[in-house]
């Protein structure tokens, strides 16, 4: 599934606030990025339909973290902090290239995950899948 997330690149300045570390933060970065991260969800919602919160869910339970009965019963709130929250990751990994052809050919090496990627149109999307 892709999502639309032109505006969280847009807005990258933010992005630390929702994924940021412990020396970016302090101790409470855990913490304070959730906060953030559920918050921003709630303003800005990625999912949008039943179809998209579904894939979502199913996406979180492949990284085996979660039982698929704790990713059930996570709150909307939840669901949209923790999408937003890898959203974020991906593109603070654009940090660390000048270019968007330099982090294109990272995500092509394997240094960067490439689910985020600028489409032909000049939007920005995010790969939620495996």
């Amino acid at each position: 599934m892709e999502l639309n997330v032109t505006h969280m690149v847009e807005d990258a300045d933010v992005m630390p606030e929702l994924s940021g570390s412990a020396a970016e933060l302090g101790n409470n970065a855990a913490q304070i990025t959730w906060a953030n991260s559920k918050a921003y969800g709630k303003d800005y919602p990625l999912l949008t339909t039943d179809d998209q919160r579904d894939a979502a869910r199913e996406h979180f339970a492949e990284y085996g973290a979660w039982s698929r009965e704790e990713i059930a019963a996570w709150s909307e709130e939840h669901l949209q902090g923790i999408v937003c929250q890898d959203v974020a990751a991906a593109i603070r990994e654009m940090e660390h290239t000048d270019t968007y052809e330099e982090y294109a050919a990272g995500c092509e090496r394997g240094t960067y995950s490439g689910r985020l990627y600028r489409g032909d149109n000049g939007l920005w999307y995010f790969y939620l899948g495996t």
